[in-house]
């Protein structure tokens, strides 16, 4: 079939199917989806246990290593990664690559049957949470804050913009973030519980039944069956002053005579946010799968702004970052280099082929260009920074089929034919040739998008948008070229040979010379490419650049057992720091965590009170390099009780340590003494900056040694004691207070100057059944000890693991870095039944 001919004889067909090409381009453009990055699945789920009252090495071998057994059974699993600590475990379940986000919702439910089967051997007390929404990114990420106003009102307010934004269109979820947990506080004071003959156990056995709710049955009147609903549950915190306790002596007495009831914030607190040096919440916003982040981003403004008749005067919502404006930005840089592609191959074909050769490969990109979008559209492909670096990439290659064609029929048309006959002869001699340079072109990027591992995942547009538009250039080139070269061309024949000028005689001459010395052409191409192999195999490698951003990461850490207000000080100290600079716009203060996940490639940390993040947003992207480093400088020079490490925003990769080498093994020990070996070398190394291990340092432990003759002789037991060094510290839980749809813990605690206070625990009353007394709890203890021991263990496919880390100054390469240590690590002896990994 002669496509030139047919194309160029149905010619209003063809206009009419350019021209609905270029409008439904238009249209998708403005429909398709619109996101920072791909819509990668992060395969991975978290089980959370609480296991209160436990250390590191009992939550690992009671919770951790039960939940491993049951989760390693399923034939899905990738990987388990697990972090205990004293009272929690954290497990990440992370699934096979050839699983696709389609399937991963029955793997979370066969997750959970597992779990919930695991819970049976699982030790009283313990709980576990799962949660399968991990990889949620809140693009829309907001800071509430307001002068006057406490952190409850804060949530409020936050809570009613949730409850209205959740409804907006294209919205997935709102999450708040940094709300400060309100409790009940019941503070007595134990010597004067002892002298009126009240035991603590009265206290707390009145508060927990009190405002228990329990069925209190039904009563049929007639036709009628009616709910019986008795009065007397607490409804205010001043309820809980007129319960009346029973002593020991038969005597009544309310609980205002002998304790203090008060509401405040949980004391201490594991979180807490700022922005600007002022208390905040955060309120991250998500897009429905495959959604626009552009227009849900218009579309919440909007909402915002209809709220803002609700909004109490003094509070204030400001960005933290905005997903849809960082989208926008790339979007309008991508059609800026459109345009500029538009403009650079129509004025050089306007310099070498003449003004109508020109227009027509451009109109024939726009025509590929539209047609991408709508195809695009169709596919559910959003754009985001791969698909836009496709058509960027692809731009360069989209007009070489036009250019063959254009060229073969302005070549043809000058040679006296007539269009019609240039057409047909340009398109009929090269369509298959072009076709397969076009097909080789594509399957350059095959490997990339049909890969099952994750970057294949994340790059997969890749391929498909160049597959998209290269094969449309070449549809493009065999139909609309020649319908728009009927247009556009006048067949006038030019005497003598078109390729008879100075630089087509000049190309011919070196060709010829190429051809008559074979084996010297083929030697030095040989070599030029052996030479290029060499240079390519010296030069540092990167999956993807760092972000140009005005953004930038801080994170902090002191020695491992540090409380939130020390590091809220030794965070502060930085920011005055930060913002003595003048260039900068606002900082984001995460202290005892991380934040929300705000971008794909961004994983929040677990909680540590002794770790905090800044994110620093500078006045102008060129000053965010400058500012980083001037801050690592200060880290590094002035703040010695800290070690710490600014990073920019990643792109396509996640922001976790640049270097890594595992070691797995048994003894914590030899564990330790292995890691730290190797974190020397990487330390010695001049890239490197912040080297640590992720068991971190052990933690300081106050043991008091029980007598436990002398506690059974009193009627004491392992949990009495518990219990009143528990009143005698962070308070006790002895009930809830119910208020609305919330329920605040009501803790059970000695007044403030006999709280928290080592010298007074061997003093300490704690209730005798036997004595039917307080007695000192020194008398079951013979004496108190301090020990060191882990406060972190982690653990990898069921062993225990512990990594060596390090992250890369600043214009690095983490290749190269690795290059240089990689000998002198695995040189490292391993005992047996240890091993390294990288």
């Amino acid at each position: 079939m002669d496509i030139a001919r047919a194309s160029i004889k149905r010619f209003r067909v063809v206009v009419f199917l350019c021209l609905l090409t270029l409008v439904g381009g238009v249209m998708a453009y403005f429909e398709i989806g619109k996101l920072e990055d791909p819509s990668f699945t992060i395969k991975t789920a978290v089980v959370s246990a609480i296991y209160p009252g436990a250390s590191a090495y009992e939550v690992e071998t009671e919770v951790t290593a039960r939940l491993e057994d049951a989760i390693q059974t399923m034939g899905e699993i990738k990987h388990i990664r697990s972090r205990s600590t004293p009272g929690m475990a954290i497990i990440y379940v992370d699934i096979k690559d050839e699983y696709t986000s389609n399937e991963l919702p029955q793997i979370w439910d066969k997750l959970r049957q597992k779990v919930n089967d695991a819970q049976i051997s699982m030790p009283t007390g313990s709980t576990v949470i799962i949660n399968n929404d991990f990889g949620e990114v809140y693009g829309q990420y907001y800071a509430l804050i307001g002068d006057g106003y406490t952190m409850k009102e804060l949530y409020d307010y936050a809570d009613f913009l949730k409850k209205n934004i959740v409804l907006v269109d294209e919205v997935a979820s709102v999450k708040i973030l940094g709300e400060q947990t309100e409790a009940i506080y019941v503070e007595f004071s134990a010597s004067r519980m002892s002298a009126l003959g009240i035991s603590p156990l009265m206290v707390f056995a009145a508060l927990t039944q009190q405002n228990t709710l329990t069925s209190t049955g039904n009563i049929t009147l007639g036709d009628r069956y009616i709910r019986i609903s008795p009065t007397s549950e607490i409804l205010k915190v001043e309820d809980i002053s007129d319960l009346v306790i029973g002593s020991s002596g038969g005597n009544l007495t309310r609980l205002r005579d002998i304790a203090n009831v008060r509401r405040s914030y949980a004391d201490p607190q594991s979180f807490k946010l700022k922005f600007n040096n002022r208390p905040a919440l955060a309120i991250g916003i998500s897009t429905v799968e495959g959604g626009n982040v552009v227009n849900m981003g218009r579309a919440v403004s909007k909402r915002l702004k209809e709220l803002e008749a609700f909004r109490p005067v003094g509070i204030e919502l400001n960005e933290i970052y905005m997903q849809s404006d960082q989208v926008t930005k790339s979007v309008n840089d991508f059609i800026i280099n459109l345009l500029e592609s538009l403009a650079i191959v129509v004025g050089v074909l306007l310099v070498f082929m003449g003004m109508r050769s020109g227009l027509i490969i451009g109109l024939v990109l726009l025509i590929t260009v539209a047609g991408t979008f709508v195809i695009m559209n169709y596919m559910g492909i959003t754009l985001q920074i791969v698909s836009l670096a496709a058509l960027i990439i692809a731009l360069g290659s989209l007009v070489d089929n036009g250019i063959v064609v254009a060229e073969g029929m302005l070549v043809g048309v000058e040679r006296g034919k007539s269009i019609e006959d240039a057409a047909s002869e340009s398109v009929e001699g090269s369509k298959w040739a072009m076709l397969g340079g076009t097909f080789i072109a594509v399957l350059a990027f095959a490997p990339v998008g049909l890969s099952k591992a994750q970057a294949g995942e994340f790059l997969k547009s890749l391929f498909q948008v160049v597959g998209i538009s290269m094969m449309l250039s070449w549809v493009a080139a065999l139909v609309a070229a020649p319908v728009l070269g009927k247009a556009m061309l006048k067949p006038e024949k030019k005497d003598g040979d078109p390729y008879d000028s100075f630089l087509f005689r000049a190309y011919r001459s070196v060709l010829e010379g190429c051809l008559r010395h074979r084996a010297l052409t083929l030697t030095v191409v040989v070599g030029m490419f052996a030479v290029s192999m060499y240079i390519f195999s010296t030069m540092a490698t990167s999956f993807f650049p760092d972000a140009e951003t005005v953004y930038f990461n801080v994170d902090l850490w002191s020695q491992e057992g540090t409380s939130l207000k020390a590091q809220e000080k030794r965070t502060q100290q930085l920011v005055d720091y930060i913002e003595s600079q003048g260039n900068v716009r606002n900082i984001s203060q995460f202290i005892g965590g991380g934040g929300l996940r705000f971008m794909l490639t961004y994983s929040p940390p677990e909680s540590n009170t002794a770790f905090s993040q800044l994110m620093v947003e500078m006045k102008d992207a060129k000053d965010t390099r400058d500012m980083l480093l001037k801050t690592q400088a200060y880290i590094n020079n002035n703040m010695p009780e800290v070690s710490g490490y600014c990073r920019l925003f990643a792109r396509g990769s996640g922001m976790s340590e640049k270097i890594g080498v595992r070691f797995y093994g048994e003894d914590p020990v030899i564990l330790r003494q292995l890691a730290e070996h190797a974190r020397r070398i990487m330390e010695n190394d001049y890239a490197s900056e912040f080297t640590r291990t992720d068991w971190r340092e052990p933690v300081e432990v106050i043991r008091p040694v029980i007598l436990k003759d002398q506690m059974q002789n009193l009627g004491l037991g392992r949990p009495l004691i518990n219990m009143a060094m528990q009143t005698a510290t962070t308070g006790f839980t002895v009930g809830a207070f119910r208020e609305g749809d919330k329920s605040l813990p009501i803790y059970a605690a000695f007044t403030p100057d006999e709280r928290n206070r080592v010298d007074l625990l061997s003093s300490l009353l704690v209730w005798s059944p036997t004595a039917n007394r307080a007695v000192p709890l020194g008398t079951v203890f013979s004496k108190i000890e301090t020990s060191f021991e882990d406060g972190i263990i982690i653990r990898r496919d069921r062993s225990r693991m512990i990594t060596a880390m390090s992250e890369v100054k600043l214009g690095e390469n983490a290749d190269a870095m690795i290059a240089r240590i990689t000998p002198s690590v695995e040189a490292i002896k391993l005992p047996l039944g240890y091993s390294l990994e990288w």
